[in-house]
C-alpha cells in the first residue's frame, strides 16, 4: 500500500513539474524600451499587460505590426512628445522645475525604508539590562498626560512659576503652548503614554509624576521645553519580567531606533555646519501674524531686498529669507511653530532644512546610485516635467478676454440657468478655459508629432506580437 501511495505522489510530483516547465515564462521584452520620441523612451511593460485588455487586441484575428505601433501611438506617445518639447524648450531648466524636482528627490532619499533608512540603521541594538528593568517597571502603567510646549527657556520656566502659584492650565495652554495639535484641548495628549513611546527625558519625567494634577519641571527634548500634567495613572495587568521579555525587547529595539534617528538627526547640522543669520530674526517676528492659536508669515512685512538675503546656510547649499517663509507657511498649520520668539524660529529653520541635510548626508554615502532610487528620480524628472509642459506650453499659451467668457455665458446659458454672469463668472470662465485647452493641447500635439520623429524598437515588437498571436492561437 506504501509502495502504492508513494508511486501516486511521485507521479503527482512529476506531473506538477511538467506543468511547471510548459508555464509560459515571463517575457524578458517588459524590461526593454519599446518606442522612443527624441530621448524619451516608453517601456514595453506599459504596454504590454494594457494591450492585451484593449479593444483593438479583443477585435483582431491576427495581432499585426500596424495594430501594435497604432496602438502605442494613439495611447502612448503623447506624453513622450511633450517631455521632448519641454527640454527642447528648456524647460527642465527652469528654476521652479529644479526646485520641485529636488524635493521629490529628497522625499525619494529620506522616507520610510528608502535607500537612507535601511543604509544606516542597525538591524539590531544592544540594550543593557538596566534599560530593560527601567521598562518593565514602567510597563504595568498607561499615563493620559496634558502638555504646554514652549522653545524658551526662559518663557518655560515662567509657566511653571505661574501654575505654581496658581495660574490657569488652559489659559496658559492657549496663550503659550506650540503644540498646536492639543493647544485647543487643554493640552491633553490624544495617545496614552507608555514606555518607549517618547524621548527617555520626556519619558522620566512623566513617569515620576503620581499625583492627578501633578505638574513636572519643565523637560527639554528636540521639540522645545515641556512642562508635563499628569491626568490619569491607569494601572495595567502584566506578567513577569521573564513572561515580558519579548515585549520588552520589542519596545526596546523601538526606543532605541527613535534615540538613534534622534542623534543622526542632530548629528547633520554639526556636519555640514548648519548656520542661521540671525540678523534677519526681527524681520520674522515682526511679519508673523497670529490668527486663533496658528499663524503665518506675511511676506509683505518684509523688505523684498532682504527676503533674498541668505538665510540658512550649510555646506552643500542655502536658503533664502524668501525660501523660508515659503516653506514654513507651506507647512500644514499644526505643525508650525509661531514665530513668536527666536527659539520657535531656530527650530522651525532646523526642522525644515533636516531632510535636504539627510539628502546630502545619502549623497555622500552613494546612495543615489542605488538602481531602485534611479527609477523614482527618473519617474519623478519626466512627471514633474510633464507638469511644466502642460503650464508652460498650454495652460500660458491660452489667452482669454472678458468678452469671450461674456459671449460664452450667452450662448450656453441654460448651463447656468437663471443665475446672474457675475454670480458664475469663474465657473464660466473655467469652463471655457478647458474647452480652449483641450483644443490646443490637440494642435500643439499635431504639430509635435510632426516635428518628432517615432523610434520603434523592432525586435520587441516582434516578440510581443508572437507572444500575442500564440495566445490568440491558443484561445
Amino acid at each position: 500500500m506504501n509502495l502504492i501511495k508513494n508511486g501516486l505522489i511521485l507521479v503527482l510530483i512529476g506531473l506538477l513539474f511538467f506543468i511547471a516547465c510548459k508555464k509560459e515564462k515571463p517575457t524578458k521584452v517588459r524590461h526593454e524600451w519599446i518606442a522612443q520620441v527624441d530621448s524619451f523612451d516608453l517601456w514595453a511593460s506599459r504596454v504590454d499587460h494594457a494591450f492585451e485588455y484593449s479593444k483593438d487586441f479583443k477585435k483582431a484575428k491576427t495581432i499585426t505590426e500596424d495594430l501594435l505601433k497604432n496602438y502605442i501611438k494613439h495611447y502612448f506617445l503623447d506624453e513622450l512628445y511633450l517631455l521632448a518639447e519641454a527640454k527642447a524648450s528648456g524647460l527642465d531648466q527652469l528654476p521652479e522645475f529644479k526646485k520641485i524636482l529636488k524635493k521629490r528627490k529628497i522625499e525619494e532619499m529620506t522616507k520610510p525604508n528608502g535607500p537612507l533608512f535601511n543604509s544606516i540603521i542597525p538591524d539590531h541594538f544592544d540594550v543593557s539590562e538596566k534599560q530593560m528593568q527601567t521598562l518593565y517597571q514602567r510597563l504595568p502603567y498607561r499615563l493620559t498626560l496634558q502638555q504646554i510646549l514652549a522653545t524658551s527657556k526662559s518663557l518655560a520656566d515662567s509657566i511653571f512659576d505661574a501654575l505654581v502659584k496658581g495660574a490657569d492650565w488652559d489659559e496658559l495652554v492657549l496663550k503659550y503652548s506650540n503644540d498646536l495639535y492639543t493647544a485647543n484641548k487643554q493640552g491633553v495628549l490624544s495617545n496614552y503614554l507608555t514606555p518607549g513611546m517618547a524621548a527617555p527625558e520626556y519619558e522620566e519625567a512623566a513617569y515620576s509624576l503620581w499625583q492627578v494634577g501633578q505638574i513636572s519641571q519643565p523637560v527639554k527634548t528636540d521639540f522645545g521645553y515641556h512642562i508635563i500634567r499628569l491626568m490619569y495613572r491607569e494601572k495595567l495587568k502584566v506578567g513577569s519580567i521573564e513572561e515580558e521579555k519579548a515585549r520588552l525587547e520589542q519596545i526596546a529595539q523601538q526606543a532605541a531606533r527613535t534615540q538613534f534617528l534622534r542623534d543622526y538627526i542632530n548629528s547633520l547640522f554639526q556636519k555640514f555646519h548648519l548656520t542661521l543669520n540671525k540678523n534677519l530674526y526681527p524681520a520674522l517676528l515682526k511679519a508673523f501674524e497670529r490668527k486663533g492659536i496658528f499663524g503665518y508669515v506675511n511676506p509683505d512685512k518684509i523688505d523684498s531686498e532682504m527676503m533674498q538675503q541668505i538665510f540658512i546656510k550649510h555646506d552643500k547649499d542655502s536658503l533664502t529669507l524668501n525660501d523660508f517663509v515659503e516653506d514654513y507657511n507651506a507647512m500644514k498649520k499644526y505643525d508650525r511653530y509661531r514665530l513668536e520668539r527666536p527659539e520657535d524660529i531656530e527650530i522651525m529653520a532646523k526642522r525644515i532644512i533636516t531632510k535636504e541635510l539627510m539628502y546630502y548626508d545619502g549623497l555622500e554615502r552613494g546612495l543615489n546610485k542605488h538602481p531602485k532610487y534611479q527609477d523614482f528620480v527618473r519617474y519623478h524628472f519626466r512627471h514633474e516635467l510633464v507638469k511644466i509642459a502642460q503650464k508652460k506650453l498650454i495652460d500660458e499659451a491660452i489667452v482669454i478676454n472678458d468678452g469671450e467668457v461674456r459671449d460664452y455665458f450667452k450662448r450656453y446659458r441654460i448651463l447656468w440657468k437663471n443665475s446672474k454672469f457675475e454670480d458664475v463668472e469663474p465657473y464660466v470662465r473655467n469652463r471655457l478655459m478647458l474647452e480652449k485647452r483641450k483644443a490646443y493641447r490637440s494642435e500643439l500635439l499635431k504639430a509635435l508629432r510632426e516635428k518628432y520623429p517615432v523610434k520603434f524598437n523592432e525586435a520587441v515588437i516582434k516578440e510581443l506580437i508572437e507572444k500575442y498571436n500564440k495566445k490568440k492561437q491558443a484561445a
